[in-house]
Formats: C-alpha cells, sequence, structure tokens
C-alpha cells in the first residue's frame, strides 16, 4: 500500500544497554537502523528491511521481543517507501544477503520474486489468513507457489459522514452514482466540499482511479497484459472522476493522502476514498473534528460490484540470506495469530480473520467488520513486473486530466500509448 499515513520515527534521547537506536546514511538513501542488542555475546544477526511509516512500527516491536526471547541480534532497516523498493530490489538481483527478511508492498512482489530471488516458504500458511492476501504471496498470482507471507492486511475503504446522510436523508452509497449525488446535495446544503479526492501524478491519482475503473469494468491491462485503459468503459470512468472533482476542493489535482485526510479531519469534506491508517485519527479528538461522525464501508460499485484496491505488506526471505532459519522463524512468529493481535493493537490492520472477528478487538476498533469485508473482496492492482513503471505513466496522464490540461479521452489515449510501448519494450 502506498498512500497510508507515514509518520518518521522519532529519534531516541536516550540509549540503554539492551536496546540501541542508531542513525546511519546510506548515500544516496537515507535509512533509519534499529538494533535490538539483545545478546551482545551473540555472533547472530538477523536483519530486517521495512517501511519507514506506521506499517513497521509494529514490526520494529516485535523484533525486539523476538531477539530478546531467543538471544539473536536483529537490526531493523527503515527506508523510506520511496527507497524500499530500490534497496530490495538491488540486494535481490545482486545476491549480497544485506537483508534476511524483507517487508515488501505487494504491487512489487511480481517484480522481487522473478529470477528465484526469494525462498519458497518452509512450510504452507494456514487457512486463517484472508484469502486475498494469501493469493498475493504466490507466484504465479492466486496458483503458484507461496513465497511471501501477508503481515498489514490494508485495502481501501469509503469514508463518509454519516451524520449528514442522516441530517439528508441519504443511505450509505452503495454505487458511484449515489456518491455523487450525494456530493451534490451536501456540497450545496453544507459549508463545505461534497467530496475530496487525490489526483497527484503518479500513485495518488492511480490509488483513487482504480475503483472507480473497477466498477465501470474496465482495467489498465487486459488479460494477455496489453494496455485496456483507452476502452469505452475506462473512458467513462474517467469522465466520471471529473464529475466528482467538481465537487472537490480547488487544486485537488495535486492532493495526496495528507490533503484528503486533512480535509475530513477538519470537517471540510463529507466524502473520500482512503486506507484504515487513517481511520483511528477521525476518532481521536486530538486530531480531529468529526468525532464519531465518519462510517466506513466497502466500496461502492457502478456498472459491476464494487471493490476497493488491495494494498497489503508482505514478509518475504531473500534466497541469498544466510540465516534463513532464523528468518523463516521469525516471519511465521510475528504472523500468528498472537502476534498480528499485537500488532493490530499497535495500529496495523490484521491478515487473519480470527483477528479481525475477536470480541476484544471488535469492541475497540469499530471499523473492523467494514475492513474485513472490504479485504476480503479486495482486488490487487495488475500481477506485472512492470507495473511501477506503468503506474507511474498511467498516473501523470490522469493527473492531466483532473487539473485541465488535457480532456479524458485524449489522457487515456496517450496512457495507453505509453503503456503499450513499457509493456513492448524489448528485455
Amino acid at each position: 500500500m502506498i498512500d497510508a499515513a507515514r509518520t518518521p520515527a522519532s529519534l531516541p534521547v536516550a540509549l540503554n544497554s539492551t536496546y540501541l537506536i542508531r542513525v546511519r546514511f546510506l548515500a544516496p538513501f537515507f535509512g533509519l537502523v534499529l538494533v535490538a542488542a539483545c545478546n551482545r555475546g551473540s555472533e547472530k544477526t538477523l536483519t530486517i528491511a521495512v517501511n519507514a511509516g506506521v506499517e513497521g512500527t509494529a514490526l520494529k516491536a516485535a523484533a525486539k521481543e523476538w531477539g530478546e526471547a531467543r538471544g539473536v541480534r536483529v537490526e531493523v532497516v527503515e527506508l523510506p517507501y520511496s527507497n524500499l523498493f530500490e534497496k530490495e530490489q538491488l540486494d535481490l538481483t545482486s545476491r549480497t544477503g544485506a537483508y534476511d527478511v524483507i517487508m515488501l508492498d505487494d504491487p512489487w512482489f511480481a517484480r522481487l520474486v522473478q529470477g528465484s530471488s526469494l525462498a519458497p516458504l518452509a512450510r504452507e500458511p494456514d487457512a486463517d489468513f484472508v484469502s486475498s492476501c494469501l493469493d498475493v504471496c504466490r507466484n504465479p498470482y492466486r496458483t503458484g507457489t507461496y513465497f511471501a507471507l501477508p503481515y498489514v492486511g490494508n485495502s481501501q475503504l469509503f469514508f463518509y459522514r454519516a451524520d449528514l446522510f442522516a441530517k439528508y436523508g441519504l443511505a450509505p452509497p452503495k454505487t458511484w452514482s449515489e456518491v455523487l449525488a450525494a456530493a451534490r446535495k451536501i456540497g450545496s446544503g453544507e459549508k463545505m466540499y461534497g467530496y475530496v479526492m487525490r489526483a497527484a501524478p503518479g500513485n495518488a491519482v492511480v490509488t483513487d482511479f482504480m475503483p472507480l475503473l473497477w466498477a465501470f469494468g474496465a482495467d489498465v491491462l487486459d488479460l494477455s497484459g496489453k494496455p485496456a485503459c483507452d476502452s469505452p468503459a475506462a473512458i467513462e470512468s474517467l469522465r466520471f472522476m471529473l464529475e466528482l472533482g467538481k465537487y472537490s476542493p480547488p487544486g485537488y489535482a495535486g492532493f495526496n493522502s495528507d490533503e484528503v485526510s486533512a480535509h475530513l479531519l477538519q470537517s471540510t469534506a463529507a466524502m473520500s476514498i482512503n486506507w484504515p491508517a487513517w481511520i483511528r485519527a477521525m476518532d481521536d479528538p486530538s486530531k480531529s473534528r468529526v468525532v464519531g461522525k465518519i462510517d466506513f464501508i466497502p466500496m461502492p460499485g457502478e456498472r459491476v460490484p464494487g471493490v476497493g484496491e488491495l494494498g497489503t505488506w508482505l514478509l518475504a526471505v531473500p534466497s541469498a540470506s544466510k540465516r534463513t532459519a532464523e528468518a523463516f522463524e521469525f516471519v511465521y512468529w510475528v504472523t500468528d495469530p498472537a502476534q498480528m493481535k499485537q500488532a493490530a493493537l499497535r495500529g496495523n490492520p490484521p491478515t487473519r480473520r480470527s483477528v479481525f472477528q475477536s470480541p476484544e478487538l471488535t469492541s475497540r476498533f469499530r471499523a473492523f467488520p467494514a475492513q474485513l469485508a472490504s479485504l476480503e473482496s479486495a482486488r490487487p492492482r495488475p500481477r506485472s513486473p512492470l507495473w511501477n513503471e506503468i503506474e507511474n505513466a498511467f498516473g501523470i496522464y490522469l493527473s492531466k486530466a483532473n487539473a485541465g490540461a488535457m480532456g479524458p479521452d485524449e489522457a487515456m489515449r496517450q496512457a495507453a500509448r505509453e503503456i503499450g510501448q513499457i509493456v513492448e519494450r524489448p528485455r
């Protein structure tokens, strides 16, 4: 997942003998390295690469606990999202074995699993994992060998002001047409925008557009991997997005997740697509003016049933690791039900049904039923090893259309042409 909230880790003001945090600069990238030096006499060091954001927070705490219990020295290398993929890909292709466990965003999997770079799982995962999360851990997708386990169960949700829907006699939206009608009504009756979306170039706009594209029965690529984003249904979905844009704040074509969430938190917009990482902020009185007023539902549909974008974070073991036994032990341990429950309490959406359905957690996290429903139906981004390049090209033209610099027909034709060049390029 890309658009989730990411807060930089705070640097410590004091160090102790058992828990050392050091900062080093990895030219040309910045990485924060956390070392759980639980047994200074041990020569074993397990190195874990994680995203420097909310997704990695629970993993850091778990790694410290695991290392102390086993007398294993653990390094957690935190890297910004924009650098994490590059560092992991470099390690896997060069087979240096710098990392023993890697955290990866699920759309990267098709690229990183190539060339026997990842070790197959030591044993099959159990049936408690949500199937959509397991499917993206297999190569080929859904049918092949498992090379990862799902750790963070992200899928998009639809956030809406339940109090305003009640005020105007509106039911929770089941279709995008109902969303548009509600945006008109609330936007004209309240001192706020009816809708807010992110449409900054690249991943941001693609993230908000995919549920619309799918709801109209279209996709970026066809089953053969060729561009399909210039189909009539795809162009219609972009036209619809531009209609929604009329009820969004000025400048939304430059918005990312932070701007969208700020409008919801400050009660200046009534609806949006967003990620589970923002749910707690909505109910936090120190951050939110809409405590208890926003509800969360799975994605609306239109021509076909709605689905949200899957944004699962996975854990995998590089085949070049010299500590595969310890690495797999950690991966299985940190994804077991007890540890995943602890991760949920620390803020990570789980990937296990039993954790989503835990009475203790459902009583604390009111969105869990909606999150599970969304996760079970969530759809991954195209399983292409070229997805990063495709998404970047697609997002440039989508953002231009939202900024008014290009019409929807031309934007989709240009996007299809450039995506075609990417997928047909000799390798």
